[in-house]
C-alpha cells in the first residue's frame, strides 16, 4: 500500500484542482445570474439551476479535498512509522531492553515492578 501513496497523492491533486475550478466557475456563473436585475420566471429557474450546480460542485470540491488530505496523512503516517523503525535498526533498541537489562542484573521484572506499584497505591488508600 506504500508504494502506491506517492501515485495516490497525484490522482488525488488532479482531483481536487479539477473539483476547485468547477466549484470557481459555478460560483462565478452564479455570481453573475444573481448580480441581474431580471425578475423573470426563466430567470429564477436559471438561477436555482445555478444554485443546484454550485452546491454539487462545492461538495465535490469538499470530497475531494477531504481525499486529499487523507492520503497527506497516510504519506505522513507511514514516514513516522519508517523513521521509528529505521531508529530502532540502527541501534535504538535500549528502550525496549531495559526490563530485559533489570531482571538479566537481579531485579524484578516489569509484572513484579507493575504488582508492587499497585500494592503501594492499595497501601496509601
Amino acid at each position: 500500500m506504500a508504494d502506491q501513496l506517492p501515485k495516490e497523492l497525484e490522482l488525488r491533486k488532479e482531483e481536487n484542482d479539477r473539483a476547485f475550478q468547477l466549484a470557481k466557475a459555478s460560483r462565478e456563473e452564479l455570481q453573475a445570474i444573481q448580480n441581474t436585475d431580471e425578475t423573470s420566471t426563466r430567470h429564477e429557474e436559471r438561477l436555482l439551476q445555478a444554485q443546484q450546480i454550485y452546491d454539487e460542485h462545492e461538495q465535490f470540491r469538499r470530497r475531494t479535498s477531504s481525499r486529499l488530505q487523507t492520503i497527506k496523512n497516510n504519506i505522513q503516517d507511514c514516514q513516522e512509522a519508517i523513521d521509528f523503525w529505521e531508529k530502532l535498526a540502527d541501534g535504538g533498541w535500549g528502550h525496549l531492553l531495559e526490563d530485559a537489562e533489570r531482571v538479566r542484573s537481579g531485579g524484578a521484572s516489569s509484572y513484579a515492578e507493575a504488582k508492587r506499584h499497585t500494592t503501594d497505591k492499595e497501601g496509601e488508600s
